[in-house]
């Protein structure tokens, strides 16, 4: 057999699957960690929360191996499955929020994401008009640009059509160009 880190993402969970070696599934978890993380980090604005998701998503994978292996691409079987964990995060927070009556996290977030920036003003500017987006909009945007996906492997994942993946995309380029009208001014 190969030695782990040279097998693909299917045999490193059929190898935990039929023998539970731990050591093919902590490679497989290692490939994708630091990129769930940056997306979960990047959808929620919340790094103690993404990080708590993706945790709980590698225990999902750990106690459910097999549900990877009817997938076409496991990484795309992975972002599924931080993205429900991060739909539920979202969830609870907005019922907390209503429960306790604060509705104030909104605009703090954005100022908290413009304080730990690194890079030029007008990137700064560009991240905190994705993080003000709508939450489905920034998530298919994030899937797109950040993650590289196809409009088919956003649609997989978030169980949309590609049709409103598209439409989602251009309502969110529509909404940032808005946004960001005069960024371009102040560059010149």
């Amino acid at each position: 057999m190969a030695p782990a880190r040279e097998m693909t993402d299917q045999d490193l969970i059929r190898t935990y699957v039929d023998s539970q070696d731990v050591e093919s599934l902590g490679v497989f978890f290692c490939r994708y960690k630091r990129s769930l993380m940056r997306f979960v980090s990047n959808f929620l604005q919340d790094e103690s929360a993404a990080q708590n998701i993706v945790q709980e998503s590698f225990f999902r994978v750990a106690r459910k191996p097999a549900r990877l292996l009817d997938v076409n691409s496991c990484s795309n079987g992975l972002l599924k499955i931080v993205l429900n964990l991060s739909i539920g995060h979202l969830r609870r927070s907005v019922r907390e929020k209503k429960l306790t009556g604060s509705m104030e996290n909104g605009a703090s977030l954005t100022a908290a994401n413009s304080n730990n920036l690194n890079g030029s003003e007008p990137t700064a500017r560009v991240r905190n008009e994705m993080a003000r987006l709508r939450p489905r909009l920034r998530l298919v945007m994030l899937l797109k640009i950040q993650e590289g996906r196809s409009y088919r492997e956003i649609a997989e994942i978030t169980g949309l059509t590609a049709t409103n993946v598209g439409y989602l995309i251009h309502q969110a380029m529509k909404t940032l160009k808005v946004r960001l009208a005069g960024l371009r001014k102040d560059l010149s």
